[in-house]
């Protein structure tokens, strides 16, 4: 058999992998949503990963916006999985601010995916809407078009 057609398979089976498990942990991320929600309101806070590993973390709030539970997803693969994270239960989300005692003790993504979720959190309790972000890709085209048309300028 042909290397390039051997290595051509590969890739191809690599890619439905990883598609497979992407389409698993993003079932496994509204399984939990949908059990917190029943709860009550859930605040969601994320920091991407690119190069080094990804965060999400989610707060089940009671009406007040106490923190009741949450729930952390860290990892750097497509076979993280939630698991409790209850350093902030029983706190009010809107107490947690940078130069919080406990979130100075979470490591930088972590504490970035804390922020991200009070500020989401902030953000739609005053009736705003969260801002989307860009994907990586169309990232890239906004800033090859405005580097375009600063050359043009």
């Amino acid at each position: 058999m042909s290397p390039i057609i051997l290595l051509s398979g590969f890739a191809l089976l690599a890619f439905f992998l990883q598609a497979f498990l992407g389409f698993q942990q993003m079932k496994h991320f509204g399984n939990e949503y949908t059990k917190m929600r029943k709860d009550g309101r859930v605040a969601i806070g994320r920091r991407p990963g690119k190069i080094m590993s990804g965060t999400i973390v989610m707060f089940s709030l009671d009406k007040e916006g106490n923190i009741q539970y949450g729930r952390l997803l860290q990892g750097t693969t497509i076979l993280a999985r939630f698991k409790n994270y209850s350093n902030f239960d029983h706190d009010h989300i809107e107490e947690i601010t940078t130069d919080n005692p406990k979130l100075k003790k979470e490591i930088s993504i972590t504490r970035k995916a804390i922020i991200d979720a009070v500020n989401n959190y902030q953000l739609i309790v005053n009736g705003k809407e969260i801002p989307q972000k860009q994907a990586p890709l169309n990232r890239l085209f906004s800033n090859a078009k405005n580097k375009m048309i600063k050359g043009v300028s």
